[in-house]
């Protein structure tokens, strides 16, 4: 192939390797001799060689991108054919053609690329046995492959899902196996509620959260009776989880597995910046000609670790990002990391999309909603309900219908002005994606692993409340993922004086 890729023929290709794989982009090793696709990765912070040194490795396979005519798999990595710069297929290292979610194969898919949640898990077995873990996460592969590796390990597993959140594919599977599912994706609210009980009522011993709605309806007694006599602690993987953990009367130990620097510093930046990005591309583009986001006006709202992410992938993508955020130093950051700093009321009359990254309530106000332009796009990267004031909009005569995507609804003023909202304000990347991708999971999942692994040895010693992981458990997890990298053979070894994490820290 002769002539470079234009910038919407790249961004589709990047599209269709996310959707296909639910990989990671940065940190990860791809080829190509397209020039602008090369420059489309890099700033993703993919590592870019030619195609001709390609090389595999069985930690970590990568991928190829092959545009020319003849366009074939290349042995012991991930390609992309993509003759002429037209998309064909994705091709596993071993021929399978992957076809993204729906595919039969998702879960071992996604386990393949699982090692620091495999080697926690198979770790754990000596002290997890017989014991009974909750999970109450996303329900989709990633989180069906940690529940047969708690499995196989010999916990008693059981799962919650909310509606928004299950795919009943997975969930269809993990029955098969014989773990207890407490998820339907047709569920009412009031049907969700009644699920989150009779998952409570296994009276777990151990709780891994995600959000921590189930950590504080285990608190309600009359609700929940016994719930918390056979609780021992509980693991919360989320920012909006852990807020109102701090200023609730907890009668267990929390381990705050989101603020272990091995979770936020990449799940909340690269996993859900990149994941929200190729989600929204893919709904606000449904047939695929590449979504024109290059130049348009991206109002992205909060600066922490999800608003970064989402800043930095916008910005990648060509968009003209600009942030508001009400913390000074927060907003100096923003300003030092090259983006326009402005206030709502100041951005959201010129943007094309809002984009809400704070997980707390009304982010995107009614009075922003009043500001924005029509045909604005509006959506929100991991979150909390009501960030978008839907609510409030409808009680002032705005109407949200049905547009027959169920991912997008027109939300119309009462002067007519329509604005697109994506999933109806809720967390784009796992309600209509397939969350974060697969690598970035794993090191979350090795988090919560090793929140698990605190309770089972510590737990009658902790004090209720919110409790961090200790340093040497973070630091092992990073350390069994970095193996994995382009360029890292080994674990780096311990710094600034301090000793090699105690033996029961080891995840690999």
């Amino acid at each position: 192939m002769n002539r470079a890729l234009d910038p919407l023929a790249a961004q589709l290709l990047l599209r269709a390797y996310a959707r296909a794989t639910n990989m990671l982009i940065a940190g990860r090793s791809f080829a190509t001799d397209d020039p602008t696709l090369a420059a489309l990765l890099r700033s993703f912070g993919a590592h870019v060689r030619p195609l001709s040194g390609v090389e595999g490795t069985p930690a970590s396979s990568p991928v190829a991108f092959a545009l020319e005519e003849d366009a074939a798999p290349r042995p012991g990595a991930i390609t992309v054919l993509a003759p002429q710069g037209v998309f064909r297929a994705v091709v596993a290292p071993d021929g399978r053609t992957i076809t993204g979610p729906g595919d039969e194969g998702r879960i071992e898919w996604a386990r393949t690329h699982m090692p620091v949640t495999e080697a926690a898990a198979r770790s754990l077995a000596p002290l997890v046995a017989g014991r009974s873990v909750g999970l109450s996460l996303v329900l989709e592969p990633k989180t069906a492959a940690l529940a047969l590796m708690l499995a196989e390990a010999g916990a008693r597993v059981s799962v919650f899902g909310w509606a928004s959140e299950t795919r009943e594919d997975v969930a269809a599977r993990l029955r098969d196996a014989g773990i207890p599912v407490f998820a339907d994706s047709s569920a009412s609210r009031e049907r969700e509620w009644q699920l989150a009980r009779d998952f409570l009522a296994q009276r777990s011993e151990f709780l891994l959260d995600d959000g921590s709605h189930l950590i504080r309806l285990a608190h309600d007694t009359q609700r929940c009776p016994g719930v918390l006599d056979a609780l021992v602690g509980a693991a919360e993987e989320t920012t909006s989880g852990l807020r109102p953990l701090r200023s609730f009367d907890l009668r267990i130990p929390v381990l705050a597995s989101n603020d272990a620097r091995a979770k936020t510093l990449f799940d909340n930046a690269y996993g859900t910046g990149q994941s929200c990005w190729t989600t929204i591309l893919d709904l606000i583009d449904p047939r695929g000609v590449g979504a024109p986001v290059a130049g348009m006006s991206v109002v992205v709202i909060g600066y922490g670790d999800v608003g970064r992410g989402c800043a930095r992938f916008g910005a990648a993508l060509g968009a003209r990002v600009t942030v508001v955020e009400v913390d000074p130093v927060r907003a100096l950051q923003a300003s030092m990391d090259g983006f326009t700093v402005a206030s709502l009321e100041e951005a959201t009359p010129g943007a094309g999309m809002l984009i809400s990254a704070t997980g707390e309530r009304a982010t995107i106000p009614l009075s922003a909603l009043e500001a924005a332009p029509a045909g604005a796009i509006v959506t929100v990267a991991g979150g909390v309900d009501g960030e978008v004031s839907i609510d409030e909009a409808v009680a002032d005569s705005w109407v949200m219908a049905e547009s027959g995507d169920p991912h997008v609804q027109p939300l119309t003023s009462p002067s007519g002005k329509t604005l697109r909202v994506l999933e109806r304000g809720e967390g784009i990347n796992y309600t209509a994606g397939e969350g974060n991708p697969i690598e970035i999971m794993d090191m979350s999942f090795g988090v919560q692993l090793a929140s698990l692994r605190e309770l089972l040895t510590r737990g009658s010693e902790l004090t209720p409340g919110v409790h961090d992981l200790p340093r040497e458990a973070d630091d092992a997890v990073a350390a069994a993922a970095l193996p994995a990298r382009p360029g890292s053979s080994a674990p780096l070894a311990p710094t600034c004086g301090r000793a090699r994490p105690p033996h029961s820290y080891t995840v690999s």
